[in-house]
């Protein structure tokens, strides 16, 4: 049969696919009187998707179709592989063939009009059957793609008309793997995969507003790139859902990854999708297709935790658990509740029994991941109680604590007002602050009944604004027990990472403890509102109340002195944070000393200065005595916890701080990960602490040459401190654009790292405190990012505006330094030299060792580019020493360079 006429075939397939079989000889003669050849062709088309839809197999049905399709199709793409190589298309050259598709080709290819290097994939229309219906399939995916911006879809770059007249369009190439392959060889765990596939979720969401339905979601279509990023590919079959009576595609799908409404030939929606995703998550999650987890005769996939050991094949459990950093049992405990009725509710068989939409799904997900109750199990009150202790162990813990502390101070004062009658009014008057406490704590646990609230989430944001409440209803005259329970509701709001909300709170008791005559509480409350303003990085303002709290603090009571030992922990931090590291460290000292003598040395109140006095020593080049500080703690910590163990929170960051400073990268990339662990399962990956922490891993990450990861995770704080304006407190924003900034130039993304530096010049003309060093060394940044991408004119303009600032002989040496680099780049030998032996002269002896080599290696170069080998023979020497010193990744470029150009040189 002919091309024309299988068109035709085709055609009254089309017409008739779901018409009554019963009318298709009638309907088949009256369309096609005349080719009977063409009749029988579409009624064995009808036939086998009859079969098909109805639980047979189309290869059975039609062998001689598939065979003949299937031949044709693969002599025309091994021809095409010859044939094309080479071919220009608009702008670009093909190089290779890299994938092949229901409708085409797809093509490796490169830039070579425009002035610029560019690698795209483009793909080629397939020549043969029915080529009208395929260039009309590929004129809509080019349609929709151009309408679909999103930093997670492949975007269009540009389309045309081959000579023959067939579409071509140009892609954004990926260079990567599919999703499930990348998680498995990064061994994902389960939270990792979860906010990879919301990552999806929200690519899908985006084509959904803009009425597409992609139809063919499966793990080929998302790749996720060398950089980390996901995704989305394909939209050859999608379906634009405006256009009801224009089908972009006729009952094709990839059998595996097809909602049952597909495959029974019903109209298309965005359930469609909502299957694909849940059949992808399944995956992601257990490693296992859903049709593959079947047991014979059963109509649905198992629940995924039932796939986990099913079959008694112990080896493929313990492979695909290990994939996900588990053990089998483990994997089957965490995938049981939420995530086993949340992928069951996706893959409903009824398309009005999933979710309604994408983003419903997704909200799902990120509730679990959160701890909060998901909608795809029942509201119970015992599961929503649940998930609310889960989420709060630590605070409720710490507030079932103040009820017992605050029972035992009653308890005090009542014996105190037998024995002594002068002590009679404090008892009363302990007495009644505990009485109204609990009658404010009873009104809150009131809140707390999920039957006040039917049918929403109560959160202990909710639970603190309804403590507010309380307060100020019922302790309206009574100012001591106000105070007392205002300041339990600022820390509060300051331990939530709050600290905007918190302040007013904290304000209001302190008015009310200086009306009083009790010096203590009033320097209780100083203490928790210098916490605060830390958070909101006003460091001279929690200094400030620090050294208030401290004088006031000045009798010999067992509470003065824990008061005394607390402020100086605060103020040694604020000092540190200053850079006024030699008035901070004795003060962390005498801190340490105090709570050491009050709670011994293996106590918390005792680690928790250990932090900040090992952050402030490493932080002055002397990471070895802050190892040999933490190591004592460390190992009782060590010796009765396991890893991972919530409790190893207080030293991990601190300690892999340390061996980061200390040059141990990927130690300190190890501890970084368990820290984040820990800090998610205690505060979740929505407060600061937990994003300080992944800053802290980013940089590791960076210095430990893992550049593309550190991208990705300092984008990850960016993006949380973007859309966080009000919760900035980690580092200095700037610092963290820095650190960003400097992880994709390089690992290869110097363009975006132009941008994010030109951001972070923004915001530090806008933030106080920025010195004229910081603000040139954006500048320097700048060049080197500029140089790296190629703009050399650029490059030298930023560093002629650099120079201008500066002066010193560090500053000035790094300037010619990467001066000499962009003269090496441009094939200005000469001029390279002149600035690195000014360089190395500069830096004398009495730089650091790692700044002294990167000038060495600067001039190592430029002698070797200029054929002066003799010369440059003792700095290489120098350069391949077995030991080197710590250094930057700017540092080490250099070193790898001037080694990289001595091989050539002599190879």
């Amino acid at each position: 049969m002919d091309a024309e006429r299988w068109r035709r075939a085709r055609a009254l397939f089309d017409q008739l696919a779901d018409a009554s079989a019963s009318d298709w000889d009638a309907r088949l003669a009256e369309a096609c009187p005349d080719d009977a050849e063409v009749r029988d062709e579409a009624l064995a088309l009808l036939r086998a998707d009859r079969t098909a839809t109805s639980g047979g197999a189309l290869a059975q049905a039609a062998p001689q179709i598939i065979a003949g399709l299937a031949e044709q199709i693969g002599s025309e793409e091994a021809a095409a592989a010859t044939a094309h190589a080479g071919l220009r298309l608009g702008p670009f050259r093909l190089v290779r063939q890299i994938g092949s598709g229901g409708m085409g080709a797809v093509w490796l290819c490169e830039r070579v009009e425009g002035g610029f290097s560019q690698t795209v994939a483009i793909k080629l229309i397939r020549s043969g059957w029915d080529a009208a219906d395929t260039q009309r399939r590929f004129l809509a995916e080019r349609q929709i793609l151009a309408g679909l911006q999103h930093p997670n879809i492949a975007h269009l770059i540009d389309g045309g008309v081959t000579a023959d007249g067939k579409p071509w369009l140009a892609l954004e190439y990926v260079d990567g793997e599919s999703l499930l392959d990348w998680c498995d060889g990064h061994r994902l765990g389960i939270a990792e995969r979860l906010r990879l596939f919301r990552v999806v979720c929200d690519a899908v969401a985006h084509a959904h507003q803009r009425l597409v339905v992609h139809r063919d979601l499966k793990p080929s279509n998302i790749l996720v790139g060398r950089d980390g990023v996901v995704k989305l590919l394909d939209f050859g079959i999608a379906k634009l859902l405006d256009r009801a009576g224009e089908e972009t595609a006729t009952r094709m799908f990839t059998p595996d990854y097809a909602a049952p409404e597909q495959i029974r030939g019903e109209p298309i929606t965005t359930a469609v999708d909502v299957y694909a995703l849940g059949l992808l998550l399944y995956e992601l999650l257990t490693g296992r297709r859903p049709r593959e987890a079947r047991a014979n005769g059963e109509a649905e996939p198992p629940r995924p935790s039932a796939t986990t050991l099913r079959d008694g094949k112990e080896s493929d459990a313990g492979q695909l658990a290990a994939r996900r950093g588990l053990a089998p049992g483990t994997l089957r405990r965490r995938l049981q509740g939420d995530l086993d009725a949340i992928v069951m509710k996706a893959l409903r068989g009824e398309p009005e029994q999933r979710y309604a939409s994408v983003g419903e799904f997704a909200a799902d997900v990120e509730r679990h991941l959160r701890d909060r109750p998901v909608r795809a199990r029942r509201d119970g009150w015992s599961y929503r109680t649940g998930r609310f202790v889960r989420r709060h162990r630590w605070a409720l813990a710490a507030s079932a604590a103040g009820v017992l502390a605050l029972a035992a101070g009653l308890a005090v004062a009542l014996w105190q007002g037998r024995e002594a009658a002068a002590q009679r009014d404090i008892a009363l008057r302990e007495a009644e602050t505990a009485h109204r406490t609990v009658d404010v704590l009873v009104g809150v646990f009131k809140a707390a009944n999920p039957g006040s609230h039917p049918g929403e989430t109560v959160t202990p944001a909710d639970l603190l604004a309804e403590g507010e409440r309380e307060v100020r209803r019922k302790l309206g005259a009574q100012p001591v027990q106000r105070a007392a329970l205002l300041e339990a509701l600022g820390r509060a709001r300051n331990g939530l990472g709050t600290p905007t909300q918190a302040q007013p709170l904290l304000e209001e008791a302190l008015a009310l403890r200086t009306a009083g005559d009790d010096r203590l509480a009033e320097a209780s409350v100083r203490l928790a509102l210098s916490a605060t303003r830390s958070r909101l990085n006003r460091s001279d303002d929690s200094l400030a109340e620090a050294e208030r709290a401290y004088a006031l603090s000045d009798d010999d009571s067992r509470q003065a002195a824990e008061l005394r030992a607390t402020a100086d922990l605060h103020a040694g931090i604020e000092l540190a944070n200053l850079d006024r590291w030699a008035e901070a460290e004795p003060r962390l000292r005498r801190s340490a000393k105090t709570r050491a003598l009050l709670f011994g040395e293996d106590s918390e109140p005792y680690w928790q200065v250990l932090i900040p006095l090992s952050f402030n020593l490493s932080a002055q080049q002397r990471a070895d005595e802050a190892l040999a500080l933490l190591d004592p703690a460390w190992n009782a910590i060590v010796a009765r916890t396991e890893p991972g163990d919530w409790q190893r929170g207080y030293l991990l960051d601190a300690r892999a701080y340390a061996l980061n400073r200390s040059g141990r990268y990927a130690d300190a990339v190890a501890l970084h990960r368990e820290a984040l662990a820990a800090s998610e399962r205690i505060y979740g990956n929505d407060h600061p602490d937990y994003y300080s922490i992944l800053s802290n891993l980013g940089l590791s990450l960076y210095q430990n040459g893992e550049m593309e990861e550190a991208a990705q995770v300092l984008g990850r704080v960016i993006e949380w401190r973007t859309a966080n304006p009000k919760r900035k407190q980690l580092l200095r924003p700037d610092k963290q654009l820095r650190a960003h900034a400097l992880a994709l130039d390089a690992s290869g993304q110097s363009e975006k790292a132009i941008e994010v530096l030109q951001r972070m010049q923004r915001e530090r003309e806008q933030i106080d405190g920025v010195s004229a060093a910081e603000k040139a060394e954006a500048w320097l940044l700048l060049a080197r990012a500029q140089r790296h991408a190629g703009r050399h004119a650029d490059a030298e303009a930023s560093l002629a505006t650099y120079f201008a600032q500066v002066d010193g002989q560090e500053a000035q040496a790094a300037g010619l330094i990467e001066r000499s680099w962009l003269a090496l780049d441009r094939g200005s030998a000469g001029e390279s030299c002149a600035d690195a032996a000014q360089a190395v002269e500069l830096r004398g002896t009495t730089s650091k060792p790692a700044d002294r080599l990167h000038a060495q290696a600067t001039l190592a170069a430029c002698w070797i580019q200029i054929g002066q080998r003799s010369r440059a023979r003792p700095l290489i020497d120098a350069l391949s020493a077995p030991e080197l010193p710590a250094l930057a990744p700017s540092q080490r470029e250099a070193v790898d360079a001037a080694l990289a150009r001595w091989r050539q040189r002599n190879s």
